[in-house]
């Protein structure tokens, strides 16, 4: 039986695949209620229909609008970023830096004067550099990003297929950074219980992490104007229900790490566990010598990313008094 109660409000600012994503499989699980901010409002209102009409089948009470003003984010316990240009075919994630940051700018000003105590997930890319601008530069912001919560299930995809193996049935981590510094922990990976490189060759495990490390160029090339989305929207949905729920569950979110040498002050992307108050406590990880310094290789590009960006981007976009809404993911 399906039971309407009061639940946080969730918002989710960019309506498009991933954002759309995350909203369809938050409202079949019937999580909460969601709020669709989008430039693109007919779009949007289209989205929001189409994922209502989905949750009678999925007997889901749960249900998305859509609001075109900044002040519906007033008493958002949730708020996730998706709004932003999509890669495109021949971009690498830093390419989109400062045109996303212009659009998450604005919105950062809002949400630090009218909803502080929100959580804030970014999905927008480049995730880990951004997140780490927002933590920078908007010290009042509780803010995560998805970091390699993408690049770990499709390294557990490719483990199971190896070793010809149910996914269910393998554990396995990704960290560092999403991008071409990610570091899939191969050494720490499982297959049924037993250790991965116990069960597959040497050049299956590199193959492995190279298909990990292709899988969204892989998408991007097929598709020619975006990326992948539905498994991004899927896993940013379990994130939100972490918080909500307080379950405490781990996701190698981007976090900051504050005093850790080596690490920059920038968001990582480290296995945390994700609860009430957002990411709460960041997992110690036995790391060989070699590991170690692939977390402050990615570390360094992610510091020199946002020392690049500085005053090269300014804090355009909304602020508290514009309520423009920006374009969509």
């Amino acid at each position: 039986m399906c039971h309407v109660g009061a639940l946080p409000t969730v918002s989710i600012i960019g309506a498009g695949n991933v954002g759309t994503a995350c909203a369809a499989s938050i409202v079949a699980r019937g999580i909460a209620d969601v709020r669709l901010l989008d430039i693109l409002e007919d779009e949007a209102a289209a989205k929001a229909m189409d994922i209502n009409h989905a949750a009678v089948a999925h007997r889901s009470c749960r249900r998305v609008s859509v609001c075109d003003s900044l002040h519906a984010l007033n008493d958002s316990r949730i708020v996730v970023f998706s709004a932003g240009s999509p890669r495109r075919s021949g971009m690498n994630r830093e390419d989109l830096l400062k045109e996303n940051w212009q659009v998450l700018c604005g919105y950062c000003e809002w949400i630090a004067a009218h909803c502080p105590h929100a959580v804030v997930l970014v999905i927008t890319n480049p995730v880990n550099i951004l997140t780490t601008l927002i933590a920078e530069r908007f010290g009042r912001i509780n803010v995560l990003g998805m970091g390699c919560c993408l690049d770990t299930v499709r390294f557990r995809y490719y483990l199971g297929r190896a070793a010809g193996a149910a996914a269910q049935t393998v554990d396995g981590l990704v960290v560092g950074s999403h991008d071409r510094n990610m570091l899939p922990l191969t050494r720490l990976a499982t297959i049924g219980g037993a250790r991965a490189d116990e069960r597959l060759t040497r050049a299956q495990l590199t193959e492995v992490v190279e298909k990990t490390r292709q899988a969204g160029n892989v998408i991007l090339a097929k598709m020619k104007t975006r990326g992948s989305w539905y498994a991004g929207g899927v896993i940013a949905a379990d994130i939100v229900n972490a918080v909500l729920t307080d379950s405490r569950r781990v996701f190698p979110v981007s976090v900051r790490c504050p005093g850790q040498p080596g690490l920059d002050g920038a968001c990582l992307s480290l296995p945390a566990r994700v609860g009430a108050h957002g990411a709460e406590t960041v997992l110690t990880l036995d790391l060989e010598p070699d590991e170690t310094r692939a977390i402050e290789r990615a570390a360094r590009g992610i510091a020199q990313a946002v020392r690049s960006t500085g005053a090269g981007v300014s804090a355009a976009g909304p602020g508290a008094d514009d309520e423009e809404i920006t374009p969509h993911a």
